[in-house]
């Protein structure tokens, strides 16, 4: 046997020893990883990410959360709403909402209400998800996957920004999991089961609409098994679900005027199977591949591919399975990149099934020896793509902070300038690294009250009838020097420019 051979089988058998021995005292582990992770996870969100919502999603999450804990749907359209507008958040009329579903911002309007700070709230959520990896894990398969497939899931720079993140995946996740996991206990007959199925489904689908409708199919089938009768399954699943879809059709009516139009239909609509979809579809899913190979173990996509085709029968789970092809086929027909994202980001719910799944595969040999020659080698490439994840991290860090630092620097120089009662105009595109557009960074609140609004430099004869219609702050005006790397803030004369 070489040397590299003795090495894996040295590899292999310490990962099941690990394991084994991390499942002796579950509830001790738990007790010490968990508290460990939520901390790491805090640690992002503050020190990496600044707890700033380095995405117009994220405000418009924490946006839409703030006009529900204020117990109303839509906020008062400010004067010369043009001035104001904001990726995302729509001004019909009198009003202004948020476009988005309403599942993660109620999520949040709870969290508010129950004095939970919110930038705690996803590292809670991402905490909860390793340990109903662990669970699902040991359901499907064995106790050995889930815990070896929770460590490579908390390991992967995608999970770990995501969790640290505002973005309402990390959520959509935990409930996605908690619903495979009652799903695919031993006993899914007693009617609880499936109506929770249905009530975590029902969230998720409220949470993020293509997502929760594609993944709620293959876990729903796992609860249909020999012995258990599907209609009763199906309407209890229903059952579960209809409160949701109550809320839906009211918070569509009283946004919309139509309980069957969504919110996001203006916004989402001419992005399905737009001109040349075909091509860009392509691109665009190239492009989901290559963010898997940045922020996921690299082999992992590879490893799923060959194990969907090859893997061995007693190994499939059915449905549940192929969660990912699912989720890949339809948004090949979705002409959108995700905007501002940390890894694939539109497949964060189906990752650590992905995980899952190969893990699975991967360990399903007692001992090395019994492994087929490209058993093998899939589980050298693996193992590589694992040990590189700390530098794919370290990378990521590096950048994703250089760039936060840059698209709040409207903000710092406001705060630096110690105003008061001002009206700063953000012009053109914010930041060079990964530059940022005004329209995503004029966040006012939802009373549109605070000591300095932002608002959009749309031309001096423009800026300054917004500066004559809030007369009673200064004016300036914000532009960002990219040759220079740096903001420039400068008060608007606006008497020279009216004559």
């Amino acid at each position: 046997m070489s040397r590299w051979s003795s090495a894996l089988e040295r590899c292999y058998a310490g990962c099941l020893r690990l394991a084994d021995r991390a499942l002796t005292r579950p509830g001790r582990l738990a007790i010490v990883v968990l508290p460990v992770v939520l901390l790491g996870l805090v640690a992002i969100a503050e020190l990496v990410l600044a707890d700033f919502p380095n995405s117009g999603d994220e405000y418009v999450y924490l946006y839409q959360a703030a006009t529900l804990a204020a117990g109303r749907l839509w906020n008062v359209a400010p004067a010369q709403p043009e001035s104001f507008q904001f990726n995302y958040i729509i001004f019909a009329g009198d009003r202004a909402f948020g476009s988005f579903p309403p599942g993660w911002p109620l999520a949040l309007a709870l969290a508010t209400h129950l004095r939970l700070p919110l930038r705690l709230v996803n590292p809670v959520l991402g905490t909860l998800s390793l340990y109903l990896v662990a669970v699902l894990g040991a359901r499907l398969y064995n106790a050995r996957v889930g815990v070896l497939a929770a460590f490579v899931v908390g390991a992967s720079a995608f999970f770990l920004f995501n969790a640290a993140s505002y973005f309402s995946h990390t959520f959509c996740g935990v409930l996605l999991l908690g619903a495979a996991t009652i799903a695919a206990r031993e006993d899914p007959r007693p009617a609880w089961v499936p109506l929770t199925v249905g009530l975590l489904i029902g969230w998720a689908v409220l949470t993020r609409y293509f997502t929760g409708v594609v993944c709620a199919i293959p876990i729903v089938l796992l609860l249909i098994r020999r012995g258990v009768p599907a209609a009763r399954t199906l309407v209890l699943c229903a059952a579960g679900g209809l409160p949701w879809v109550m809320v839906l059709l009211a918070y569509n009516t009283a946004l919309t005027g139509d309980p069957w139009q969504l919110t996001t239909t203006p916004l989402t609509r001419s992005l399905w199977f737009a001109p040349g979809f075909a091509l860009r579809g392509a691109d665009i899913l190239s492009t989901h591949l290559l963010r898997f190979l940045l922020w996921t173990p690299p082999l992992l996509v590879a490893a799923y591919t060959v194990y969907l085709v090859r893997g061995p029968r007693d190994l499939r789970r059915g449905a549940i399975d192929w969660m990912p092809v699912f989720v890949a086929l339809p948004l090949y027909f979705y002409v959108e990149r995700g905007g501002n994202q940390y890894g694939p980001r539109f497949y964060y719910e189906v990752f650590p099934f992905m995980v899952l799944f190969v893990t699975a595969h991967l360990c399903r040999e007692a001992t090395f020896a019994e492994k087929s020659r490209y058993d093998r080698q899939l589980f050298a490439a693996m193992v590589a793509s694992v040990a590189v994840l700390p530098l794919s991290f370290a990378a990521h860090a590096h950048v994703e902070r250089r760039v936060i630092r840059e698209r709040a620097d409207p903000f710092r120089m406001v705060e630096q300038a110690h105003l008061a009662n001002a009206l700063v105009l953000v012009g053109g595109r914010v930041g060079t690294e990964r530059s940022m557009a005004a329209t995503d960074l004029t966040r006012n609140g939802i009373d549109f009250d605070r000591s300095v609004l932002y608002g959009l430099d749309i031309g001096p004869e423009e800026n300054c009838r917004v500066a004559a219609t809030y007369a009673t702050r200064r004016t300036f005006l914000y532009v960002w020097d990219h040759e220079h790397r740096r903001g420039v803030l400068e008060p608007i004369e606006c008497a020279r420019i009216v004559r």
